[in-house]
């Protein structure tokens, strides 16, 4: 799979329990001279079939830091001191899919879904979703950006960040549909370690 790796993005998800917490974070300020994107969210893990919040997990707020692939050399080793603690579960990511495509601020919901899958199949699950998940996904109405990412650290190693407008997008019928087809089906039945986070976009304050 080919990267450019002059454009491509690096993103750090931490997500806190209790939610709340993420609402305490600054990014702190580091001579390397980094300026990421910084986004917030809450909301929780989903069953994807009845579309609802699990009963199971707890509710968790979720960061966004954004910035150049190359620049995550340099982001301070104290990226979540202002949170009163560390996140439950953290995510060092690279884009692989579309190239440098950024977060986009118009953003109100988020949808995050990670997974492993069974070496057997790697290619043809890579295949998949660059070749007919993403763009489907691309055509959901209220769907801002769909991309890719892979760990560099944290699992589940495959991560789906999608930005929409709202996150009622989620329930829409065209969502559905573009989790339906014959290949899709193939696909998960070799999903492994699967997460689906369903989340609204929160203010940090200045």
């Amino acid at each position: 799979m080919a990267i450019d790796m002059e454009s491509r993005l690096g993103m750090r998800i931490g997500t806190f329990v209790p939610a709340e917490s993420a609402l305490a974070f600054r990014y702190p300020a580091t001579s390397g001279g980094v300026d990421p994107t910084v986004q917030a969210y809450i909301g929780g893990v989903t069953d994807r079939n009845s579309r609802a919040p699990s009963d199971d997990h707890p509710k968790r707020g979720v960061v966004l830091v954004e910035a150049p692939y190359a620049d995550f050399t340099v982001l301070p080793a104290d990226l979540w001191s202002a949170c009163p603690a560390p996140p439950a579960h953290e995510w060092v990511l690279e884009q692989i899919r579309p190239g440098g495509t950024p977060s986009p601020d118009a953003a109100g919901g988020l949808c995050i879904s990670a997974m492993e899958v069974d070496p057997a199949i790697e290619e043809e699950f890579n295949e998949w979703y660059n070749e007919e998940h993403m763009p489907l996904m691309d055509a959901v109405p209220g769907m801002l950006a769909a991309r890719r990412f892979r760990a560099v650290s944290g699992l589940p190693r495959y991560v789906a960040v999608y930005h929409l407008e709202t996150p009622e997008v989620y329930k829409q019928p065209s969502w559905f549909e573009a989790n339906q087809t014959p290949w899709i089906r193939r696909i998960h039945r070799h999903r492994l370690r699967t997460l689906h986070m369903i989340l609204e976009r929160v203010s940090l304050p200045e």
